[in-house]
């Protein structure tokens, strides 16, 4: 969508509303909790469409500053992490589900480039 994506989050205070403003830095994809189902889609606009020909698959997103957001794809143009692998300064982003854990190495670098 744009060149330089910015973090929405925002933080409301007593005195004063400020925004996050953080450039995105990375993403990995959102995977369900089903093999079966494996990646998450969705309408590719975030604030809704009808399901079918304009869905895309959702990643988690991260800021600089460690906000995580759930976007599609194409939300921001940053450099796709593995699942379970992106780190903020809390820990892990998305801890795995087993059926993603239980793929060979080979299985989850195919996949997932």
């Amino acid at each position: 969508m744009s060149e330089k994506q910015m973090c929405p989050c925002s933080f409301d205070t007593a005195l004063n509303k400020r925004s996050c403003d953080a450039k995105i830095v990375e993403r990995e994809p959102l995977l369900s909790g089903q093999v079966e189902v494996g990646q998450v889609y969705g309408p590719r606009r975030i604030k809704g469409s009808r399901t079918g020909e304009d869905d895309a698959p959702y990643y988690v997103y991260k800021c600089e500053k460690g906000h995580l957001i759930t976007r599609p794809d194409g939300w921001a143009d940053v450099p796709t992490a593995s699942p379970g692998t992106m780190k903020t300064r809390f820990g892990y982003a998305q801890k795995t589900h087993a059926w993603f854990a239980e793929l060979s190495e080979e299985e989850k670098k195919k996949k997932w480039k």
